[in-house]
Order: C-alpha cells, then sequence, then structure tokens
C-alpha cells in the first residue's frame, strides 16, 4: 500500500534518478575534460601554473566537490522518497536528532515510544529524518509487511545514507539495527533487499529498473 499523499512528484523523481546515475558522474567528467591541459607535459603560455597532477587536482577539486555534493544529497532524498511513500507519517529533515525527537513527539498522527528510541539510540547529527513504516503489499501469493520506525542519516559528500531500524512491538520499540543506502545499488531494490518488503513506486514492477 503505497500512500499517494506522501509520493513524489513523477518530474522531481525522474531528475533525482537522472542526477543520482548519471548527472555527478558527468559534472566529474568535465571538469576534468576542461582541465585536461593540466596534464599535458607542455606548458601553454597562457596558463598561469605549470602543468602537472597537483595544478589539475587543484583545478578539478571543486567540480569533484560539486558532484559529491549532489550525490549524497540525491542518495538521500531518492531514500526519502521510497520511505516517505510507505510511511503512515514521517518527521521533517533536521540537521540535529533533537529536532527529529521534538518532531515525533509532537505528531498529531502517531504516538512515538520516544523513550524507546532513546534508550537504542538517535543519531545526533547529519541530513536527518524519521518515518513509521506501516504498510502491506501483496507479492505473488504472499502479503508482506513493513512495521518499523526508521530514521535515516545523510552524509556531506558521500553518497552514502545510513538507516537506523526501530523493531517494534505493541508500539513498543523493542530492538535497533542499522542498514546503508549507497551508489550505484537501485535505492528500491537496496530497500528491498533490507526489509523484505516490494518497495516501488508508480506501480513500476519488482525492482527491474533504476529505482524501479
Amino acid at each position: 500500500m503505497v500512500y499517494f499523499e506522501h509520493t513524489p512528484d513523477y518530474g522531481a523523481y525522474l531528475l533525482m534518478l537522472f542526477l543520482y546515475y548519471v548527472g555527478a558522474i558527468a559534472i566529474m567528467l568535465y571538469g576534468a575534460y576542461i582541465n585536461r591541459k593540466f596534464l599535458l607535459k607542455k606548458k601553454f603560455v597562457w596558463v598561469d601554473m605549470k602543468p602537472g597532477l597537483v595544478p589539475f587536482l587543484k583545478k578539478f577539486l571543486p567540480w569533484f566537490l560539486i558532484a559529491l555534493l549532489i550525490w549524497s544529497f540525491t542518495t538521500f532524498k531518492l531514500t526519502d522518497y521510497y520511505l516517505s511513500s510507505y510511511s503512515f507519517t514521517f518527521s521533517g529533515t533536521h540537521i540535529t536528532g533533537s529536532g527529529v525527537i521534538d518532531d515525533l513527539v509532537n505528531n498529531p498522527k502517531y504516538t512515538f515510544d520516544i523513550e524507546g528510541l532513546k534508550h537504542f539510540g538517535v543519531p545526533s547529527f547529519g541530513l536527518l529524518k524519521g518515518y513509521k513504516l506501516e504498510a502491506s503489499e501483496k507479492e505473488g501469493l504472499f502479503i508482506k509487511n513493513v512495521d518499523q520506525i526508521v530514521v535515516i542519516q545523510g552524509y556531506p559528500f558521500l553518497p552514502v545514507v545510513k538507516l537506523y531500524i526501530y523493531e517494534m512491538k505493541n508500539d513498543r520499540v523493542v530492538g535497533m539495527h542499522t542498514a546503508y543506502m549507497y551508489f550505484p545499488r537501485s535505492p528500491s531494490d537496496r530497500l528491498r533487499q533490507i526489509f523484505d518488503f516490494p518497495f516501488a513506486l508508480f506501480y513500476w514492477g519488482g525492482g527491474g529498473g533504476p529505482g524501479a
């Protein structure tokens, strides 16, 4: 069951997929291409520094950092798209764990076991967001369910998202384990592996394509 009011705009989703799989790499390649002259042996009179690996890396570094920022953001955002779409409710995006906890404490739709979350640990800093996964889907002859609290933590300049997954029993947190979303894994395939649940947006089938 997808919560359609939580699903992303189709165009925004495709843009994030493009940047995740192609855009960041294209920026790095473009930065390397336009600064390729610094790797040549010949010294050009219009170049304000001698050619070589170090000058090349100095010129290439801003392009590399921009690409990493895009990569880290799109990894976080694609993870958010899928978890939001299968979440009964969720917090806003914060850079501190206390901000996420404040949202969960004051959530009007669901009473979170805040003490249980604090007992097992909530990430302190990063790009953070919390979710109450609560959905079921038919897969073949089986009905699969997902019912966890999840907090995700994005890392600046790294295409990695850490998932803090809190197991529930009678609305109480009884355990926690972690997992990672990372490039170049398909977000839907990786989430399916983590939760054993068929994450798919827009009724795309079976994780057959990137992000499907």
